[in-house]
Protein backbone atom coordinates (compact mmCIF):
# COMPACT_ATOMS: atom_id res chain seq x y z
CA UNK A 1 0.00 0.00 0.00
CA UNK A 2 1.41 3.42 -0.93
CA UNK A 3 1.58 6.43 1.38
CA UNK A 4 -1.21 8.06 -0.65
CA UNK A 5 -3.47 5.06 0.05
CA UNK A 6 -2.49 4.98 3.71
CA UNK A 7 -1.83 8.58 4.77
CA UNK A 8 -0.24 9.51 8.05
CA UNK A 9 -2.19 11.52 10.59
CA UNK A 10 -0.60 14.81 11.62
CA UNK A 11 -1.41 17.10 14.54
CA UNK A 12 -0.82 20.76 13.77
CA UNK A 13 -0.84 23.41 16.46
CA UNK A 14 -1.25 27.09 15.78
CA UNK A 15 -0.45 29.87 18.23
CA UNK A 16 -2.13 33.16 17.43
CA UNK A 17 -0.06 36.24 18.15
CA UNK A 18 -0.79 38.59 15.30
CA UNK A 19 -3.16 41.56 15.49
CA UNK A 20 -6.64 40.72 16.79
CA UNK A 21 -8.26 42.88 14.10
CA UNK A 22 -6.50 40.88 11.37
CA UNK A 23 -7.68 37.64 12.99
CA UNK A 24 -11.27 38.90 13.01
CA UNK A 25 -11.06 40.16 9.42
CA UNK A 26 -9.47 36.98 8.03
CA UNK A 27 -11.40 34.39 10.07
CA UNK A 28 -14.15 33.87 7.41
CA UNK A 29 -11.54 33.38 4.67
CA UNK A 30 -9.59 31.01 6.98
CA UNK A 31 -12.67 28.90 7.67
CA UNK A 32 -13.58 28.80 3.99
CA UNK A 33 -10.06 27.63 3.13
CA UNK A 34 -10.13 24.93 5.82
CA UNK A 35 -13.59 23.85 4.66
CA UNK A 36 -12.11 23.22 1.23
CA UNK A 37 -9.39 21.07 2.81
CA UNK A 38 -12.08 19.06 4.61
CA UNK A 39 -13.94 18.53 1.33
CA UNK A 40 -10.71 17.35 -0.30
CA UNK A 41 -10.06 14.87 2.53
CA UNK A 42 -6.87 16.54 3.78
CA UNK A 43 -8.22 18.08 6.99
CA UNK A 44 -9.96 15.71 9.40
CA UNK A 45 -10.80 18.12 12.22
CA UNK A 46 -9.91 21.58 13.44
CA UNK A 47 -10.89 24.16 15.98
CA UNK A 48 -9.64 26.80 18.39
CA UNK A 49 -8.62 26.02 21.94
CA UNK A 50 -11.38 26.89 24.38
CA UNK A 51 -9.56 27.67 27.60
CA UNK A 52 -7.57 30.41 29.28
CA UNK A 53 -4.26 29.34 27.69
CA UNK A 54 -2.59 31.08 24.77
CA UNK A 55 -4.89 31.67 21.81
CA UNK A 56 -4.47 29.04 19.14
CA UNK A 57 -5.92 26.00 17.45
CA UNK A 58 -5.46 22.30 16.79
CA UNK A 59 -5.79 20.92 13.26
CA UNK A 60 -5.66 17.22 12.36
CA UNK A 61 -4.57 16.28 8.85
CA UNK A 62 -4.24 13.12 6.79
CA UNK A 63 -1.29 13.50 4.43
CA UNK A 64 1.59 11.72 2.77
CA UNK A 65 4.21 13.59 4.79
CA UNK A 66 4.86 16.64 6.97
CA UNK A 67 5.99 18.68 3.97
CA UNK A 68 2.55 18.27 2.39
CA UNK A 69 0.90 19.52 5.58
CA UNK A 70 3.25 22.48 5.70
CA UNK A 71 2.39 23.38 2.12
CA UNK A 72 -1.33 23.20 2.89
CA UNK A 73 -1.05 25.32 6.02
CA UNK A 74 1.25 27.82 4.26
CA UNK A 75 -1.81 28.77 2.20
CA UNK A 76 -4.06 29.32 5.23
CA UNK A 77 -5.04 33.02 5.26
CA UNK A 78 -4.20 33.28 8.97
CA UNK A 79 -0.68 32.02 8.26
CA UNK A 80 -0.24 34.23 5.19
CA UNK A 81 -1.36 37.35 7.07
CA UNK A 82 0.79 36.82 10.17
CA UNK A 83 -1.91 35.88 12.66
CA UNK A 84 -0.32 32.46 13.26
CA UNK A 85 2.99 33.23 14.93
CA UNK A 86 3.94 29.64 15.77
CA UNK A 87 3.06 26.43 13.94
CA UNK A 88 4.10 22.88 14.68
CA UNK A 89 3.47 19.85 12.49
CA UNK A 90 3.93 16.46 14.13
CA UNK A 91 2.98 12.94 13.07
CA UNK A 92 0.31 11.63 15.41
CA UNK A 93 -0.30 7.95 16.00
CA UNK A 94 -3.97 7.38 16.76
CA UNK A 95 -4.09 4.36 19.08
CA UNK A 96 -7.68 4.47 20.34
CA UNK A 97 -10.71 5.86 18.59
CA UNK A 98 -10.95 7.55 15.21
CA UNK A 99 -10.52 11.03 13.84
CA UNK A 100 -12.42 12.05 10.76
Amino acid sequence: MSAAENPTTFAVTYVYGGPADVLAARRPEHREYLGGLVAQGHLLASGPYDDEGPAGALLVFAAEDAAAVERLTDEDPLVRHGVVTERTVRPWKVVLGRVG
